[in-house]
This record gives structure tokens, sequence and C-alpha cells, in this order.
């Protein structure tokens, strides 16, 4: 659809959303919200996730990491106003009518209380409700996070995955899909920076540690035009804070152990380090004669400053896999040969806050680089696929609140890429393969939230993305929300907006689990891909703890790129396929936030197209139907437990209907000498895998004993043992042919223990 005719009718509808509540509620006076900051009384220290409350209503909010909130007034006239978080004595506050501001000093105590339980998340996603008119979002807390079942180890990325929206085509890798899109489409980054590859042990897991995670914000379509760079999702992963007072724990699992210790440091400051590395490789040393070729390692840092009103904060991190397999040994007439296989992730970022002197603004800064690198080979001289990615980023972002009911944001930024793959045998002296991608995305972004009367919220914005190296690529991204109350505790929701992406992965969409990643960008032959999402929902709460959200959405993609399996060597621009594709479905998530039960459902249906060459087929995540149930409960013994039972209807995929042989006729003896072998393939993705389900139950168990909590864990995966297909193999020679199945990941049980001081 032209733009001019969508974006028309998006406005069109919004003109009738706006002026329908105006005849409603005529009656009702258009109230300034609240502006505020809660600081520490003794240093003037922010205090965050300090919970807001407007006495005698339901108004409620939650501070940011700077202290500041905003609460949306349901009257006028003074307001009474209480503050409460852990470790402060509260603080009840007058907002006077005809003031639109307030700042809270508290006063640090010692708190003693009975068992409580607090879920961040909760407060989080009733305030968004309350407040923003943004969609498809859903946030999981860092408990949460550690809380759901996963692979050996807690894991971000694997519990994003029961979310709705998303499919995974295999237990054994971290890459998922989220509504119609490729897995390269999905943006991840931690305090603001993108992270290209973050797995280890070949994608069985993520690299971040779940204890330095604060909160994982996931947006499945529609993201306001603060956000850039990728057409299908983000994962905006935040991590905390450093402790007031010096904490510590060790966690040793099957397959890693790790140090994690936070803690304060002089003039109000603050750090956390985290440092993981797998034994497994040094337990089979010291206990066989036989080698593991492989280890993983990782550090993970964060300091935190405060500066006056302001705040700085430094976030780094490093991450390796090695593996190497020693397939030659070296002697007098020969080196040595090793199977190699390294990657890992590296990245700094800063992020810089201070309050402004006027319209109650803030302005913040960042600044950072993201390096990725991958090497499988043949070493140290056969033969080498080597690729990297690296990202050079700053932006900076002004918040305001010029006029009552507006909040405004504007940004501008920069990203400098620049990628590399080759393939050299030295050995040879050969270069079979060298490509060199240095794009720069130039970007700019205007983003409001307006709420023209107590039951209408709007959100337009427009980002502008400059590439020059794409033939002086000018992309223009209108995007707008609406939200429209029915009730205090039921809205309806709307987006519409249009998304570029300048870098792509190269790997093979089609294949469930990639060894080796690699990236490309924009140049005069690589296009920049484009997706225009139209999502419309529904969203209600029953009482304060349980949410229900149910979403259609429509999507649209262009200038995707795909691998030219019939590529010319010796010619440029070839290399990729152009593709294009379109999606559309359904999201429901039904939500407890609190409670001695807890947890998710999550619904996702999907109808995904791709056409490439003229051929139009389904891509191999095109799962129609996808169900996740995640509960907490108390479990026996005295355990906490969480279970996770997941459905997924047949994933598509190629399949093989015969073999040729094609004889070879030597000419001189006058007689076929030989044969070559070549597989047919049925229609592109036109057979399916048998549907998938599986099980994976968890059990937490926690005590104090010699001053320290000790927390041992035990989990099972595919608590069923449920055969999954993974991929099949053919064969044709037999009598009659056979088909051999790969499953998933099998019956796995696992433990381990975390102890805190």
């Amino acid at each position: 659809m032209p733009l001019k005719i969508w974006f028309g009718t998006v406005a069109l509808g919004l003109g009738l959303a706006v002026a329908a509540p105006s005849r409603l509620v005529a009656q009702d006076p258009v109230l300034p919200p609240i502006l505020g900051q809660v600081l520490a009384a003794k240093d003037s220290v922010a205090v965050p996730g300090a919970l807001i409350e407007a006495l005698g209503t339901d108004a409620r909010a939650l501070t940011d990491a700077d202290g500041r909130f905003i609460l949306r007034r349901s009257r006028a006239g003074d307001l009474p106003v209480t503050v409460r978080v852990m470790g402060y004595a509260p603080d009840t506050s007058v907002v006077e009518a005809v003031s639109g501001s307030v700042t809270v000093y508290l006063t640090r105590a010692a708190i003693t209380l009975e068992a409580v339980e607090v879920e961040a998340a909760q407060v989080q996603a009733r305030v968004r409700f309350d407040e923003l008119a943004q969609l498809s979002t859903t946030t999981l807390s860092g408990s949460e996070i550690k809380r759901v079942p996963g692979i050996l180890e807690s894991d971000v990325i694997r519990a994003v995955m029961l979310l709705p929206g998303t499919v995974t085509k295999s237990d054994y890798s971290i890459g998922y899909n989220v509504r119609g899109g490729e897995s390269d489409q999905n943006l991840i980054q931690v305090d603001g920076i993108p992270v290209f590859n973050p797995s280890h042990l070949a994608g069985l897991f993520s690299t971040f540690d779940a204890d330095a995670i604060d909160h994982a914000d996931f947006l499945t379509g529609g993201f306001p035009a603060g956000y850039s760079g990728r057409l299908s999702s983000i994962l905006d992963i935040g991590l905390r804070t450093g402790a007031t007072h010096l904490r510590a724990s060790s966690h040793v699992s099957l397959l890693s152990s790790k140090v994690y210790v936070e803690g304060p440091l002089p003039f109000g400051s603050s750090f956390l380090i985290s440092g993981r590395r797998t034994y497994m490789d040094q337990v089979v040393a010291a206990l066989t004669s036989y080698t593991l070729p492989y280890y993983f390692s990782d550090l993970l840092g964060k300091l935190s400053v405060p500066t006056g009103d302001g705040s700085v904060s430094v976030t780094g991190y490093w991450g390796r896999d090695a593996f190497n397999l020693n397939l030659v040994a070296a002697d007098t007439l020969r080196d040595a040969v090793d199977l190699a296989w390294k990657w890992g992730n590296r990245f700094a970022v800063a992020n810089w806050s201070q309050p402004v002197g006027f319209a109650e603004g803030h302005v913040e800064a960042r600044a950072g680089v993201s390096d990725y690198f991958g090497i499988i080979g043949l070493l140290p001289n056969l033969v080498s696929w080597d690729n990297s990615a690296r990202l050079y980023a700053g932006s900076m972002a002004l918040a305001l609140a010029p006029w009552d009911g507006h909040a405004l944001r504007l940004g501008a930024g920069v990203e400098r890429y620049e990628t590399a793959d080759s393939i050299v045998s030295q050995a040879l002296q050969v270069t079979l393969q060298r490509s060199r991608h240095r794009p720069t995305v130039w970007s700019a972004f205007v983003d409001e939230q307006w709420a023209p009367n107590p039951r209408v919220m709007l959100r337009p914005g427009v980002r502008v993305e400059y590439v020059p190296s794409h033939n002086g690529f000018a992309g223009i991204s209108p995007r707008v929300a609406a939200k429209y109350f029915i009730t205090g505790s039921a809205a309806i929701t709307g987006s519409a907006g249009r998304y570029f992406q300048a870098v792509h992965s190269i790997r093979d969409q089609e294949l469930p689990i990639t060894l080796n990643e690699s990236w490309i960008a924009a140049d005069k032959f690589i296009p920049v891909g484009r997706s225009d999402h139209f999502v419309l929902g529904l969203e209600t709460w029953f009482g304060r703890d349980l949410q229900l959200t149910v979403e259609g959405y429509a999507k649209t993609f262009y200038n995707l790129v795909s691998p030219n399996r019939g590529q010319s060597l010796d010619r440029s621009g070839d290399e990729y396929v152009p593709t294009t594709g379109r999606s559309a479905g359904f999201d429901v998530l039904l939500r407890r936030h609190a409670g001695k039960i807890r947890g998710w459902m999550a619904y996702s249906f999907v109808r995904a197209k791709r056409t490439a060459e003229g051929v139009t087929y389904p891509p191999a995540h095109d799962r129609r139907h996808t169900l996740n149930v995640v509960l907490e409960a108390p479990g026996p013994l005295g355990a906490q437990m969480t279970a996770r039972w997941g459905f997924g209807s047949p994933l598509p995929y190629t399949a093989f209907t015969g073999l040729w042989f094609h004889r070879i006729y030597d000419i001189t003896d006058h007689r076929f000498d030989g044969y070559n072998e070549e597989p047919v393939a049925g229609p592109r993705n036109g057979a399916r895998y048998p549907p998938y389900t599986r099980l994976d139950v968890g059990m937490r168990w926690s005590f104090r004993k010699w001053g320290a909590n000790w927390e041992p864990y035990f989990q099972v995966v595919n608590a069923y043992n449920r055969k999954n297909a993974f991929l099949y193999f053919f064969d044709f020679e037999s009598a009659p042919p056979t088909r051999t199945g790969v499953s998933q990941l099998p019956f796995l049980p696992t433990f381990g223990l975390e102890i805190r001081f």
C-alpha cells in the first residue's frame, strides 16, 4: 500500500477516535500530569523503582533509573501523593492544584517485614497501560527470568522465546522469529548498545548473566520512533545498578561456574561485575585421558556514578567460545591440522543523563562500540572462513514536557558499521571470497506522547535515516500509536509504522541452526530492508494483577536478502537474491503478575509468505500455531516450582523426492564409467515436520545457613522425552527408500547451586 494512502487512513481513523471521546466526555476537564522526581535525602541520589500513588484514586507510577515519574491526574484540586520503596521510610506529599511538579526526598530506614514478594513487572505493566500509548510490549523482571526453566542455566532469550509473537525453529538455537520476520530482524541491545550474536555453546543459550539483569522489554511490533535498525522486534535489556551494600554470589551448575559481586563505591557510585567459565574441559582432563576441545568464558561489568542531579554509567562485556580439535598431529614432515571454531562478542557503552532547567526536561547521551568475530576452518594454514562485524554508535536525546498533556522526545544519532567476510587458504595462497562493507547510518527522530482528553492517548512520531553508501538512500519512517480507554481498566489500541534495516545476516534462514554468523551491510548492490507494521488490539485488566492482551497485525517486507546458491564467483552483485514477503496473525497474552500461582499463557497464530525469483513459498519459520504456558507455584518439599509446557504446529521443510544417477559415458572405451548423484527436491518448504510439544519443570529451594543464602535447584527439560523432529536424512539407495529423523533435545535433567552472601 503506498505510504500516503495508509498514513492518510491512519490519520482519518485517529481523527475519528479523538472526536468520539470528546463528545462522550466533554464534561471532563483535560488535566495535566504530575511530573516528579524521588531522591535520597542524605545525598540526593536518585531512587529508582519507587511506587508513587495518588491517594483516593487508582493513579500510580514507578520511578525510572533517574528517579523520575509521570503521574496521570484523575481529578482536579490538591492531590496527596505517597511514595514507598524498600529501604526508605514512606513519605506523603501534597501536590497543589496550581503546581504540576514535585520533588520528594526520602530518608533511609531499615524495614522489617514478613515474607513479601515484590514484582516490578506488575507495576510496570499496569503503569504502561495507564500512561503510555505503546503496544506490543512485554516486560520480564530479572527475578522472573531466573525462575523460568532453562536449558542448563537461566536465560533471558529462552524466556523471551515463550512470549507471544515468537516462533523458534530449534531447541539447539536461541534464534527466534517474530511475527513472520527473519531472525536477523530482531534487535538485541544491552544498556542501549546492540549485540550481534549473543550466544554460547553454538547457540544453545545466550551470553547474558541473569543475575545482572534488571528487566527486559520485548517489543514485537509498532515500536516508537526512538528505536531503529531492525524490522521485526526489539529486545531491550537493562542491567541493574550496583547495590548500596556489598553483595556476592557464586553459582555452580553442570555447565559452568560463576562469581557475581556488586556494591558501593565512593561518592555514591556503585559497581557490579560477573565472571563465568565452563569447567567441563578441566573436569574431563583431570578425570580421564581425553580432552574436551571446547570451552567458553565471559566477563560483564557496570559502573554507575551520580553527577549531581544526573548520572553516568559505563557497561562492558567480553565473551569467547572456542572449539579446537586436533585432526593431524605435527611431525617432522608436516604441520598440525586443527578443526577450529571460535567466536565471541565484546562491547562497551557509556550512558549519561542530566536534567535541564526548562520544561521539566532532561537530556540523555550515549556512545559505544560493539564487536563480533567468528572463525571456522582447518588451521593454522589450510583454509579458514573469517567474518566480523563492528558497530560504532553515538546518540543524544532531549525529553521535554512543553505543554500540559504532552511529553516530547527529540533525538539524533549516528551508527558506523564495519563488516568483513573472507574465505582464505594460506597453504594455496588463494582467496576464495572476500567482502567488506562500511556504511554509515545517520538518523533523527521526534516522538510525542499526547493525551488530548482523559480517554484518548496518541503517540505520533517520525524517524529519518540517511545511508550514503546505498546510492544516497534517505528513508522517512512515520509512526503513530493510539489508545482509547473504554473503561479505566480496558482500552482499544492501534498502531502503524514503517521501519528500515541497513544490515543483514547472510545465514541461510531455511536451516534450523547456524554454525557461523556473518553480517553484511547496505552498499550499491545490497539494499536497505523495509517493513510496514499495522496493529490493532485490546488490553484489559481484571483487578490489579490479571492482564489480557489480544493483538492482530499485518506486516509487509521489502528488499530482504537471501543467499544466491547459483551465484557466479567472477561477477559482483549477484551474491544475493532480492526477496519480498508478508505476514498476518494475532497474539494473545493472559498473564497473572502476582500471587501464589502466577505466570502467563501466550498463544500466537501467524501465516507468513516469501517471494523470490518468481516463486512464493512459506518460510521455514511459518509455524501457524504456538502455545506456551508458564506457571509458578509452591512445589513439593518446600520448593518454588515453575513449569512450562509448549506446543507448536508443524514447521515446513523441503523434502527430497528422489535421487538422479547421472552416468558418465567414456567415448574412448564406448561404455558408461562412473556416475554422479543428484537429489531431487520437491516444492520449496512443501512438506511439514510433525507437531512439537515439550514440558520443562524446575524446582528451587532457599534457606539460610552459615551467614549465606543457599539456593539449590533442579530442572528437567523435555520431561516426557518427546522425540521432536529436528531434521531428516533421506536414503534412496536402499529398497525401499528410507527417511531417518534426528530429534531435538531429549530428556535432560540438570541441577545447580547458588550461594549468596
